[in-house]
């Protein structure tokens, strides 16, 4: 079984530039606009003064590394030996444990993937007479940001190849194009390039692209793979698991396809198996962690948060001005729309995008704050965006006459266009991190910036800051919609 692309591998590479498709193209297209988007924007320019990169969420994801190689000590004695000035804000944000001990409050799969490019800028800032070796200083930040861009990158190859299965090489062009500018992984690509988002996304397309290969031919390599997969992506944030699923459906489309995939689990028992140890080893490393630090094998890193499953905000998730998913990623309002042609057609990925899309709402929105702090629309989708965005490809398809293509493809750029200029207004504050509004939403719709002061004051009169503290109990933000 060829689990990967022949033009990915060494001696055929320049075929993927040779071999002319609009498809490989996009990809290139893809490439250069996130460097030069994170050029333009620069976001390590303030890296001594401020970590704008290495900062709030990434912070956590990150500490585990310099923590173990720069101050050798995970249980952060140090931040209260050391008397090295930090001026930055959030150098280190442990949680702490009920037996005393700090904790980093999420799971080290990021760690893992920051880790060759932070080992490389260690190295660096060890020998340069300019930065400081500690972890924090501009060498680290730059290198972070173009991890995103390589992992980005080597998704986006995966993505292409799983799509050119079921479409043409045009609707998967347009399929690429649109998941890149016309969603906030844009956003998390480029301005906010150290959240786990772009990275979750990349190693989900892999995963995606082997799985019918699985079902083709499964052995030990891909057993291998298989569980290596689902392990990185479960150590990145448990929710994961849900890919899982994604997994097992894939395929299900009537009862007698069901009664065969149970043969199949049955018939590779011994490889599944196998699989399933990979990705507990892989997840142990975080196990063990949490023994080590806090006594349990098994502890919930945010302390004093938790999810509400009796009380999902299903609405306010998806269309909140706050936050709403749908809202802010209308593109994902058409791509649904290609469930009843998939449906139609019998797809192999009917039944996978229904469950984990069914899921994924369920449990995010019944997360403490929904909202999911700052940020530009409902970030945690971007994970499952190479799977929801499957059906946007059978609306293409279906688009026979001219007319409706047309119409397609306005709708398209348009959400493409909206996505981009909303990107601007978050960079910009126009769109605040978690305090939106239906009126300030409106009354700031046309501008990508504020004009004067005047603007700003107005704004903080619109503006509505959620209760956390009552959002914690489950109080508060859960009863109050900001649909209106």
């Amino acid at each position: 079984m060829e689990i990967f692309p022949r033009w990915i591998s060494k001696k055929n590479m320049r075929n993927f530039f040779l071999n002319y498709s609009y498809s490989k193209v996009v990809i290139v297209v893809i490439f250069l606009c996130q460097v030069l988007v994170i050029f333009n924007i620069s976001p390590w320019k303030n890296a001594e003064r401020e970590n704008a990169l290495i900062n709030w969420d990434v912070t956590s994801y990150y500490s585990y590394l310099p923590a173990v190689f720069v101050h050798k000590d995970l249980a952060f004695k140090f931040l209260e030996t050391d008397t090295i000035n930090y001026e930055a804000k959030h150098q280190f944000w442990p949680e702490t444990a009920p037996n005393g001990n700090k904790v980093i409050k999420t799971t080290m799969g990021m760690a893992f993937l920051y880790s060759p490019f932070f080992f490389v800028s260690h190295l660096y800032a060890h020998f340069s007479e300019n930065y400081n070796a500690n972890g924090f200083s501009k060498p680290y930040e730059v290198s972070l940001a173009f991890s995103c861009v390589f992992y980005l990158f080597f998704g986006f190859v995966f993505f292409l190849k799983l799509l050119r299965t079921i479409f043409s090489d045009k609707i998967t062009s347009v399929i690429l194009l649109t998941t890149f500018l016309g969603t906030n992984l844009f956003f998390y690509s480029t301005t906010e390039p150290c959240m786990s988002h772009a990275y979750t996304f990349s190693i989900a397309c892999l995963l995606l692209y082997l799985i019918p290969k699985i079902y083709f031919q499964f052995n030990y390599k891909s057993a291998l793979l298989l569980g290596a997969i689902i392990g990185v992506l479960v150590l990145i944030r448990p929710t994961n698991l849900i890919f899982s699923l994604v997994v097992l459906l894939y395929g299900i489309n009537n009862p007698k396809s069901m009664k065969f995939r149970l043969l199949w689990l049955l018939n590779n028992k011994f490889k599944i198996l196998f699989s399933i140890c990979i990705a507990f080893s892989i997840y142990s490393f975080q196990l063990i962690y949490w023994k080590w630090s806090t006594g349990n094998w098994i502890f919930n890193s945010y302390v004093g948060e938790q999810f509400y499953f009796d009380n999902p905000q299903l609405m306010s998730f998806l269309f909140s001005y706050r936050k709403g998913w749908l809202l802010y990623t209308p593109i994902f309002i058409i791509s649904f729309l290609g469930l009843y042609k998939m449906l139609k057609a019998k797809s192999n990925w009917t039944f996978p995008i229904v469950i984990s899309l069914g899921l994924t709402i369920y449990i995010f929105s019944s997360w403490w704050c929904w909202w999911y702090g700052g940020g530009f629309g409902m970030r945690p989708m971007i994970d499952f965006y190479p799977l929801f965005i499957i059906p946007l490809g059978f609306i293409l398809q279906s688009a026979k006459n001219r007319l409706s293509r047309v119409i397609l493809i306005f709708t398209i750029f348009s959400c493409i266009s909206l996505n981009l200029f909303q990107t601007l207004q978050k960079r910009h504050h126009v769109i605040h991190w978690d305090s939106m509004t239906k009126s300030s939403y409106w009354h700031f719709f046309f501008q990508h910036r504020m004009k004067s002061e005047k603007d700003w004051k107005v704004q903080e009169t619109l503006l509505q800051t959620p209760d956390y503290k009552k959002a914690k109990k489950g109080e508060g933000e859960y009863n109050f919609s900001v649909i209106n």
